[in-house]
C-alpha cells in the first residue's frame, strides 16, 4: 500500500536528483548554471490551489510518463517566464538588453521553440536518473507527448494544461543569475501513486494497491 510518508520519502530523494541531473546537463551542453533546492511533496486539490505558488506568467513544459511505452500519465514541470529567460538568453548569448525587452513583451514563438529543445534535454535527464536507479520509467521525448505552453495574460497554463482532479506537487527553487526562482513538478495523484509502485513493487509486493 502506497501511503503519503511513501511518496515523500520516494520524491523526497527522486526530485532533487532528477532536478540536479537537469541542471548538470544543462550547464554542461548550454553554459546554463543552475541548482535546485526541492521541498516535501504535497498533494492539493488541483492545479487552482497551486497556482499561486507561481508567478502568473510562466512555462509548462508537459508530457508522459512511461513503462513499457505505455502511458501511466502526465507529467508537468513549470518554470517562471524571468526563468525562461534566463535559459533562453544562455543558449542564443542574447545581451541583458534583449532580456529585459523579453521580460517586458513576453515570449514569442521562437522562445518556445528554443526551450522546446531544453524540454527535450530535461527529458533525457530525468531518463538517466531512472537508468541509474534501475527502474523500468521513463519520461517521453516524443513530439507527440513533449509540449511547451506559456501564460497569456489571462490564462494561466498551469491551470490549463493539467487534468481536475487531485494533484501532487513538488515545489522547487531554483536559484540561478543571482536570483531565486519559484518552479515545480506536478503529477495528477493517481500518477503519482503509479511512479511509487512501480519504485516499491520489488521491495513490497503488496504494494499493488493504493488507497
Amino acid at each position: 500500500m502506497i501511503t503519503i510518508v511513501k511518496l515523500q520519502n520516494l520524491f523526497g530523494d527522486l526530485s532533487p536528483r532528477g532536478m540536479e541531473q537537469v541542471f548538470t546537463d544543462w550547464e554542461m551542453l548550454v553554459g546554463f548554471a543552475a541548482k535546485a533546492e526541492c521541498a516535501p511533496i504535497l498533494i492539493a486539490s488541483g492545479a487552482a490551489e497551486i497556482n499561486k505558488h507561481i508567478d502568473s506568467q510562466h512555462v509548462v513544459i508537459e508530457t508522459q510518463v512511461e513503462k513499457n511505452e505505455a502511458g501511466f500519465g502526465p507529467i508537468f514541470f513549470a518554470f517562471p517566464n524571468e526563468l525562461v529567460i534566463e535559459v533562453i538568453g544562455e543558449v542564443l548569448m542574447i545581451p541583458e538588453s534583449t532580456k529585459e525587452d523579453k521580460a517586458r513583451s513576453g515570449l514569442s514563438k521562437n522562445d518556445i521553440e528554443t526551450f522546446q529543445e531544453m524540454a527535450n534535454l530535461l527529458c533525457g535527464s530525468w531518463n538517466r536518473v531512472f537508468q541509474d536507479l534501475k527502474r523500468n520509467l521513463r519520461i517521453s521525448q516524443s513530439v507527440d507527448d513533449l509540449k511547451v505552453s506559456p501564460s497569456t495574460a489571462s490564462r494561466s497554463a498551469l491551470v490549463s494544461r493539467i487534468p481536475e482532479g487531485r494533484v501532487a506537487w513538488v515545489k522547487t527553487d531554483v536559484v540561478a543569475a543571482g536570483k531565486t526562482y519559484s518552479a515545480m513538478i506536478v503529477l495528477p495523484f493517481s500518477v503519482a501513486l503509479a511512479v511509487a509502485e512501480e519504485f516499491y513493487a520489488t521491495t513490497d509486493p503488496r504494494s499493488a494497491e493504493a488507497s
